[in-house]
C-alpha cells in the first residue's frame, strides 16, 4: 500500500490538476480579502481572517476541488489506457482505489498548508493586526484538520464516481452543491449533523459564518458513520466499466444466438 501511495504521489506531480487546486486556494484567500474590504469598520486579526477563509473554503471551493482532483487521477488511468494494465498485475481495483484515496488525503493536507501560506502573505500585505505564533499555528492546524475531516465526508462521492467512466464531473458538480448547502445547514443549527460542516466542531471553530450550537460528539459520530459508509463502498468496489462491457458482450452474444 505504501508503494502504491508513493506511486500515486509521483503521478500527481506530473498532472496540472494540482495547479488548479493551488489556484483555487489562492482564489478563496483573495475572495475573503475582498469581503473584508466590504465590511467597513471591522478590524480583522489573523484569527478572524483565517476563520473566514476556512468558512469560504468549506462552503464554496474545497468540496468540488478535492473531488475534481480525486476523480481526475482515476479517470486518467482510463484515458491513458493504463487501468487494464494495472489490473493485469497483482493489484486489484480495490487496492488501486485505496492507494489513490490515501494519496489524495495527502494532497488535502498539502492544499491546506499552501492555503495558509497565502493567508499569511495576504495578512501581512494588508497590514492586519493581531499576529502571534500561537494564533498562526492554531490556524494552520485548523485549516489542515477541516480539509481532512471534510475529505472524509466526500470520500463516498469519490468512491462511487471512481468506479464508473466519465462520472467524476457530475460528482464535482454534486460536491459543489453538497458544500454550498452546508452554509444553509449551519445557519439552521445543523452544523454538527451535516457531514461537510461536522468537522468545524472538532477543530474548535468559532468564527466566520453562522454555525449555531455545535456538538463534538455528534460531529464525531457523523464523520465515523461517513467513514463506515466509505469503508463498505471500498470493500465492494470494482471497475464497473469492465462489468458493463462484459454484460454488453454477453447480451450481444445472446442476441446472435437467438437470431
Amino acid at each position: 500500500m505504501i508503494k502504491l501511495v508513493k506511486t500515486e504521489l509521483l503521478k500527481l506531480r506530473r498532472y496540472s490538476i494540482i495547479w488548479i487546486g493551488i489556484a483555487a486556494m489562492l482564489s478563496v484567500v483573495f475572495l475573503t480579502r475582498f469581503m473584508a474590504i466590504a465590511q467597513d469598520g471591522t478590524t480583522y486579526t489573523l484569527e478572524n481572517f483565517s476563520d473566514d477563509v476556512i468558512w469560504n473554503n468549506l462552503t464554496l471551493i474545497y468540496p468540488a476541488i478535492i473531488v475534481l482532483i480525486a476523480g481526475y487521477v482515476m479517470e486518467r488511468e482510463r484515458i491513458d489506457d493504463t487501468l487494464k494494465n494495472l489490473l493485469a498485475i497483482p493489484v486489484s481495483f480495490r487496492q488501486l482505489l485505496m492507494g489513490k484515496l490515501f494519496a489524495v488525503s495527502i494532497i488535502a493536507v498539502f492544499l491546506a498548508v499552501i492555503e495558509y501560506v497565502f493567508v499569511l502573505t495576504v495578512f501581512f500585505i494588508s497590514g492586519f493586526p493581531g499576529f502571534s505564533w500561537y494564533t498562526a499555528i492554531k490556524g494552520l492546524l485548523q485549516m489542515t484538520g477541516i480539509n481532512l475531516l471534510e475529505y472524509v465526508a466526500l470520500v463516498p462521492v469519490i468512491v462511487y464516481t471512481s468506479q464508473r467512466a466519465g462520472t467524476f464531473m457530475p460528482g464535482v458538480a454534486f460536491s459543489f452543491f453538497y458544500g454550498f448547502v452546508g452554509a444553509f445547514a449551519s445557519g439552521h443549527g445543523l452544523t454538527s449533523v451535516y457531514p461537510v460542516s461536522a468537522g468545524l466542531a472538532l477543530i474548535g471553530y468559532h468564527g466566520g459564518g453562522s454555525t449555531g450550537t455545535m456538538s463534538k460528539w455528534v460531529s464525531l459520530t457523523v464523520l465515523l458513520f461517513m467513514g463506515l459508509i466509505s469503508g463498505i463502498m471500498v470493500a465492494f468496489s470494482c471497475d464497473r466499466v469492465k462489468k458493463q462491457r462484459r454484460a454488453g458482450a454477453l447480451s450481444k452474444i445472446q442476441k446472435q444466438n437467438y437470431s
